[in-house]
């Protein structure tokens, strides 16, 4: 066992490290050690004390890091300099466009502030390029050498290295489209993308740009992408599916899947005399005898729970296909809720119209009386929701005072709760696959659109606000913006496959939370800094040892 013991010597005392032992029975020392004397150790110990930093700071790490390696397994830089040339020294265009990407998917922010955000990340000190080297005025001068053609070879490029890289399935996919609200101004004639149309954001005061997508079925990797006129439906099936083909070969075992209102009836009707085989939601009077099936006609589905369906062979544009109504309890309660609230704001603007109406005969409101024309139309726009003018029976009287009678039609209102609320009509040209298979496929496009909301999202992956105003630069802004949402799908994808089970957000939010710490001493007038990795969860270590973050740190 050791020990310390103290040894006096001419008066003073010295101290040595010892070990004991039985030797032939009886302790003795079998080993010592010189520490010296209390001033001697003192000293020592003084030298060898932790010395405090004069300074700290903190660099976002984990995020950059993470999607930064997906980039690099991808070979995004180069991929993106090989097809448009760097011109001159510094970052290539290929680190502006990957810059652009990581700040989209981690913090969005504007050009003016991108410099700012990359100098508080690890992206400095492993690029090595100043942080005021990347302006708002340098990065327009970037985005104006990408063009529409290149902007296509570049995701063309990036889809075969994708299928390489992560052995992705290129015959399931999802299709959708969404748009995007945008600060053009009505008098910018330089833009002919954006566009006033049906706003999903309830912002038809602006001009909007679309967005379509097509995604592996799994995880929903964007793959191919296209941004169109605000005005139009649907342009971009058609084109994104054949760029598909061109890339993977021809569409024998394809199966896309889309919402809808995502199809013209132009591209709906290619798409039954293509190869490709579809599950589609489509409009309720399309075929409005199959979907109007009486509920005891519906069979309950084993597999699916709370699900009944009606299986239906019909023939759609000349070609045979199946038709499947859906019905889901859960749906049905959603569009109840949603019918009743409707009903509800109907109930007190009728009331309010009818109110003013009669304020004249009371003498509590003068000025001039709408005429006939302006009470209709007022009549018709409260009535405009869904459902609402078969629901509210309104009559209109003109003969001396103008006012208004209404009443909920209770039989109609019976009539669309059992044949309308909660289903869905599907047509599929796959008239092998079961009923169940065409629910399922059909189910998986919820996944598309939480991608549609990650792009809505306040903190990451977020496509607005886009402050460009050529058709150009709106492009290449939903390229950038795409990439984003890819280098966090693969992060997702490699995470669960990997026993970590996590949302986009979760993901997103663990990872961001690792810093990096850099620890600067100042010593004999010269400053030295250490890095180290901030204290983690046991989640963000799991993370962080999967995506090798701390490799990617030592380059």
């Amino acid at each position: 066992m050791a020990a310390i013991i103290k040894k006096v010597k001419k008066g003073r005392a010295y101290y040595y490290a010892v070990q004991s032992a039985r030797v032939k029975g009886k302790p003795r020392i079998v080993w010592q050690k010189y520490l010296g004397s209390v001033e001697a150790i003192l000293q020592r110990y003084q030298e060898i004390a932790p010395v405090k930093p004069s300074e700290i700071d903190l660099f976002d790490a984990g995020g950059v890091a993470a999607l930064l390696k997906f980039a690099d397994r991808l070979g995004l830089i180069q991929l993106i300099n090989n097809i448009v040339p760097s011109k001159g020294q510094g970052p290539s265009l290929g680190h502006y466009i990957v810059l652009a990407a990581l700040n989209r998917a981690l913090e969005p922010t504007s050009k003016l502030q991108i410099g700012d955000w990359y100098r508080g990340t690890v992206l400095q000190r492993l690029w090595g390029f100043p942080s005021d080297i990347f302006t708002s005025q340098s990065y327009w001068n970037q985005m104006d050498r990408i063009s529409s053609e290149e902007i296509e070879k570049i995701q063309n490029a990036l889809a075969l290295n994708i299928k390489k890289e992560f052995k992705i399935d290129t015959d399931a996919f999802l299709y959708d489209t969404t748009n995007f609200f945008t600060y053009i101004a009505t008098c910018n004639d330089r833009n002919e993308i954006a566009q006033r149309g049906r706003q999903k954001q309830k912002r038809n005061d602006l001009r909007q740009v679309n967005l379509a997508l097509l995604t592996t079925n799994e995880f929903q990797i964007p793959l191919f992408h296209t941004t169109y006129q605000g005005n139009i439906p649907d342009v971009a099936a058609q084109e994104l599916l054949s760029r598909r083909e061109k890339i993977f070969g021809p569409c024998k075992n394809v199966m896309i899947v889309f919402d809808k209102g995502n199809l013209s009836d132009e591209v709906f009707g290619k798409l039954l005399y293509s190869d490709i085989g579809f599950i589609g939601g489509v409009k309720a009077d399309l075929l409005p005898e199959v979907f109007e099936i009486p509920a005891d006609q519906l069979k309950e589905l084993s597999f699916i729970p709370g699900t009944k369906a009606y299986d239906h062979i019909c023939e759609m544009y000349g070609k045979p296909c199946r038709a499947v109504v859906c019905y889901s309890e859960s749906f049905f309660t959603q569009q109840l809720n949603a019918l009743t609230g409707c009903m509800a704001k109907c109930e007190e603007k009728l009331k309010s119209l009818q109110k003013s109406l009669l304020a004249p005969l009371t003498g509590k409101k003068r000025g001039k009386r709408p005429t006939k024309q302006q009470i209709k139309a007022t009549v018709a726009n409260i009535l405009s929701g869904q459902y609402m003018k078969d629901i509210y029976q309104v009559e209109l009287n003109f003969e001396g005072a103008a006012y208004i009678k209404y009443n909920v039609d209770h039989d109609a209102f019976e009539r669309i709760a059992k044949m309308r609320l909660g289903r869905t009509l599907l047509f599929t040209n796959r008239r092998d696959l079961l009923v169940e298979e065409v629910i399922r496929g059909y189910r998986e496009l919820a996944n598309i659109e939480d991608a549609f909301r990650h792009m809505k999202n306040r903190d990451y992956l977020r496509w607005q606000p886009a402050f460009h105003w050529t058709d150009q630069k709106l492009k290449v802004h939903t390229l950038y913006c795409v990439l984003a949402l890819l280098l966090a799908t693969l992060a997702r994808k490699t995470a669960c496959e990997n026993g970590i089970e996590v949302s986009m957000t979760q993901l997103l939010d663990e990872l961001s939370a690792i810093k990096e710490v850099a620890l600067i001493y100042s010593k004999d007038g010269k400053m030295q800094t250490e890095l180290a990795l901030n204290r983690m969860t046991p989640r963000q270590k799991k993370l962080a040892e999967l995506f090798d973050i701390a490799e990617v740190l030592k380059r």
